[in-house]
């Protein structure tokens, strides 16, 4: 009975110590928020409410893009990984003009 007890504790917690060493993709939950947009999503950025109508996901996973409809036409929203992570910021595109859009200027309604 102990002997299977301590093997149960041993297996336990290897895989505690092998979940622990695995390298993960960590971003901020803000920016986890920017990354996992959906079709159909409405979000206020900059003041103005736009509705999420495409997402597109870059060959090396390094950018998502996405396009957005907003009444006084399209606009592209463009998140870049910088290195290894994802820094939380974005860039839009609308009306011939290109901002900076940092996280916490989302708002998903």
């Amino acid at each position: 009975m102990i002997g299977t007890i301590r093997k149960l504790g041993t297996a336990f917690w290897s895989l505690v110590v092998g979940w622990y060493r695995v390298d993960r993709i960590r971003v901020s939950p803000t920016a986890g928020r920017l990354l996992s947009l959906k079709v159909g999503d409405r979000v206020v950025l900059k003041g103005e409410l736009f509705k999420v109508m495409q997402r597109q996901i870059g060959d090396a996973a390094d950018q998502v893009t996405y396009l957005l409809n907003h009444p006084d036409g399209d606009a592209v929203l463009q998140i870049t990984r910088n290195g290894r992570d994802f820094d939380g910021k974005a860039e839009l595109r609308h009306l011939d003009q290109c901002d900076e859009v940092a996280e916490d200027e989302l708002v998903v309604l």
